[in-house]
């Protein structure tokens, strides 16, 4: 009877280390999946490039002062969805700060 019970556990405990494992590797994969999915509809461009309103809204920002780093125009994956305008700021001293714009100007969120 020992030796059922014995047995019994060492099975459960398997099948808990299976589970466990399964789950850690297939979280990363989605990110990654989301990550390259995020990076097709991204595409640098130059600070001219930018629409008036956006680089209107650039130099009147909380970060005016700082240095215009890289800039993206991140195309929808949604229909009716905005064009964003993705805009890195550094400083130098501090890390970098993205701030998102759409079209006209207005800092969006995500």
């Amino acid at each position: 009877m020992k030796k059922i019970s014995i047995l019994a556990v060492a099975f459960a405990l398997a099948g808990l280390g299976a589970q466990a494992q399964d789950n850690p590797t297939s979280q990363p994969q989605q990110q990654t999946m989301q990550q390259e999915q995020g990076q097709q509809n991204k595409q640098q461009v130059k600070p001219e490039e930018l629409p008036d309103a956006v680089k209107l809204a650039v130099a009147n920002s909380d970060y005016k002062e700082w240095t215009l780093g890289e800039v993206y125009l991140i195309q929808p994956t949604e229909d009716g969805a905005p064009v964003v305008y993705e805009v890195q700021f550094l400083n130098g001293e501090e890390e970098p700060v993205v701030v998102r714009y759409d079209e006209a100007g207005k800092e969006v969120n995500g």
